[in-house]
């Protein structure tokens, strides 16, 4: 994950990861990028990681994104990374509604995802690279993020670069979800 995505500390600095907060990863995978990002914020302890079933590496539960097993309001920073392309709308408008629930005043989330592109041939090579076991796969753009996002109760909706992929060059969409203090 780390040469998908380069600049951890980049991540680090939108969410506003800092020891003393808590930080979860929702769709962890192996849950490495995760722990590098709370090692390089020197959070002291791992991050508590979700995703859909257990994993090749430490999943700490498993939760469906649309109902996560958190308090209301006790969650600082959120990463998801790579995660959102499984699901269809209804249920990544439930997942923003779900971060929006979870985060604390001030709190942030990143969303990132694989954006589409217009080369017909091109989109098709991504689905099938990226599908990865899904019976459907759905990239969705800036503009489709940040509607679907839109009266989940977020105090601001960004979209945000966090760097150049590396491998493979693949376009990809940041999204940066915020709650006011």
């Amino acid at each position: 994950m780390a040469l998908i995505t380069p600049r951890v500390q980049r991540v680090i600095e939108l969410i506003e990861l800092q020891p003393g907060k808590s930080y979860i990863d929702i769709g962890c995978g192996t849950a490495a990028f995760a722990h590098l990002v709370a090692s390089r914020a020197a959070m002291g302890q791992p991050p508590l990681c979700f995703d859909l079933a257990p994993g090749p590496g430490p999943v700490d539960a498993i939760a469906w994104p649309e109902r996560l097993p958190l308090r209301d309001q006790s969650v600082d920073c959120v990463t998801s990374l790579y995660y959102l392309r499984r699901f269809d709308d209804d249920v990544v408008h439930a997942f923003g509604d779900e971060l929006s629930r979870i985060l604390t005043p001030g709190g942030a989330a990143l969303v990132m995802e694989v954006a589409p592109v217009k080369n017909a041939r091109l989109e098709q090579l991504h689905h099938r690279l990226l599908g990865g076991g899904c019976a459907q796969v759905d990239f969705r753009g800036w503009g489709r993020l940040a509607a679907l996002f839109t009266e989940c109760g977020f105090d601001a909706i960004d979209l945000v670069n966090v760097g150049p992929f590396i491998v493979p060059p693949i376009p990809r969409v940041g999204v940066l979800l915020r709650r006011a203090l």
